[in-house]
C-alpha cells in the first residue's frame, strides 16, 4: 500500500486514564502474563498492521497525570483514542484544553467525543431526515421508582430501556415494559451510584420474526459495513448471532457497495456531520421505509477485531476498514479537525 507524501511519519496516540484512576488487568489469552486494559479508550490501534501501529507513539495521561508530549513531537497532530465520555471525561477535557491552546490537529476531537454520550447523540440526531433516533435522557436515581417520575417529566413513552452509563455490555441493560415492574426489571442491574440512560424502546422485529443489527463504520468520508447480526431477541450482540442466517449476512456484506450503501449513504454522511468524528461506528436497523433506526453512535465500538478463524465473511470488510483507517491516520489534512496555525503549535 502506498502512502501520501503528506502523511507524517509518527503520531502521538493519546490514551486517557479513566476518571476513577483504575486500570483493568486480565490474563493474556496466550497464557503469557497479564494484559492491561485502559477502560474508556477505543481499540483504534490494537489490531492495526505493524506498518501502521509502529508509527503511533502512545501517550498516557489523565487524573493527576499531565499530558507530556516528548521532544520531536512539537506541532504534530494527535490521534485521540479516548472514546468514552462517561468513563474518561477528565482526560478528554485535558486534551481539549491542549488542542485549544496549541492548534494541533486531532483525529476524533475530544469536544466531539465529550458530546457522544447516548443523550448527546440522541439530541444531535433527533431531527435528521432519514433517521429514527429514540429519545434518551441521562439521570441519577436514588430509588427505582424515580425512573417513572423522570419518565413522566420528560414525556417518555413506555417501554423504556435502562443502561448503566459507561458500560457497553448487555448485562448493564434492562428493558422495562411498564412502570409497575421497575424494581423487578432492575433486580440484576448494578445501577447504584451510577448515572443511567433512559431510552424509549422501539420495536423493530422484522416480518420474519427476527431482529437485525447493522454495524456501519465511518472512516473519514468513507462508509463500510462491519457486520449484520441476526438474532431472535431485541438485545442484539455478536454472541446472539443465529448462525443459521449467516448466508444472509454474507450476501449483505458482499453486496453492500452496490446494494445497501446507495440507500443509506446520505443519511450516514448526515450523521457523521452531526457527531463530527473521524472514525466511529453506528449500530442501527434499516427499516422498511428506508429510515435508519439508530441504537447507538460512538467511537468505542470493536471494529477491527475478528474473533472468528479465517477464512470467513468478515475478513474482507475488516480488511477494507483497516486499510482505509491506516491511510486516514497518517494524512491529517483529511481529518475533520486538522492543524491550525497558532503561535503555540
Amino acid at each position: 500500500m502506498s502512502v501520501s507524501t503528506q502523511q507524517t511519519s509518527v503520531l502521538p496516540l493519546m490514551m486517557g486514564i479513566p476518571d476513577n484512576g483504575l486500570i483493568g488487568v486480565a490474563p493474556r489469552g496466550n497464557g503469557r502474563g497479564v494484559g492491561y486494559n485502559f477502560l474508556g479508550n477505543s481499540r483504534i490501534a490494537t489490531n492495526l498492521a505493524p506498518m501502521f501501529k509502529q508509527r503511533l507513539l502512545r501517550i498516557f495521561f489523565g487524573p493527576n497525570i499531565p499530558i507530556h508530549l516528548p521532544n520531536g513531537t512539537q506541532g504534530q497532530s494527535l490521534v485521540n483514542a479516548v472514546a468514552d465520555p462517561d468513563i474518561s471525561s477528565i482526560a478528554l477535557r485535558m486534551l481539549e484544553q491542549l488542542l485549544a491552546e496549541s492548534g494541533r490537529g486531532c483525529l476524533n476531537h475530544p469536544t466531539a467525543v465529550l458530546d457522544s454520550g447516548r443523550d448527546g447523540v440522541a439530541a444531535k440526531l433527533a431531527t435528521l431526515p432519514g433517521v429514527h433516533m429514540p429519545r434518551t435522557i441521562r439521570l441519577r436515581i436514588d430509588e427505582p421508582d424515580d425512573i417513572a417520575r423522570r419518565a413522566r417529566e420528560h414525556g417518555l413513552t413506555w417501554p423504556l430501556i435502562v443502561r448503566v452509563a459507561g458500560s457497553h455490555r448487555g448485562g448493564a441493560t434492562a428493558k422495562i415494559d411498564e412502570p409497575g415492574i421497575i424494581k423487578e426489571s432492575l433486580r440484576d442491574l448494578a445501577w447504584g451510584g451510577h448515572d443511567l440512560y433512559l431510552t424509549e424502546y422501539v420495536e423493530c422485529r422484522d416480518e420474519d420474526g427476527y431482529y437485525r443489527k447493522l454495524r456501519v463504520v465511518v472512516v473519514g468520508r468513507e462508509i463500510f459495513l462491519r457486520h449484520l447480526v441476526i438474532a431472535d431477541g431485541w438485545l442484539v450482540h455478536v454472541h446472539d448471532r443465529l448462525l443459521g442466517h449467516l448466508e444472509e449476512e454474507t450476501a449483505t456484506l458482499a453486496d453492500f457497495r452496490s446494494g445497501m450503501l446507495p440507500r443509506i449513504a446520505g443519511t450516514v454522511h448526515a450523521i457523521a456531520e452531526a457527531v463530527d468524528m473521524d472514525f466511529f461506528g453506528i449500530d442501527c436497523n434499516l427499516r422498511p421505509d428506508g429510515r435508519l433506526l439508530v441504537f447507538e453512535v460512538n467511537a468505542m465500538m470493536d471494529i477491527l477485531n475478528n474473533t472468528m478463524a479465517s477464512p470467513n465473511c468478515w475478513d474482507a470488510p475488516i480488511r477494507k476498514i483497516h486499510d482505509a483507517l491506516g491511510v486516514l491516520l497518517f494524512d491529517p489534512t483529511r481529518w475533520r479537525h486538522p492543524h491550525r496555525n497558532t503561535a503555540k503549535a
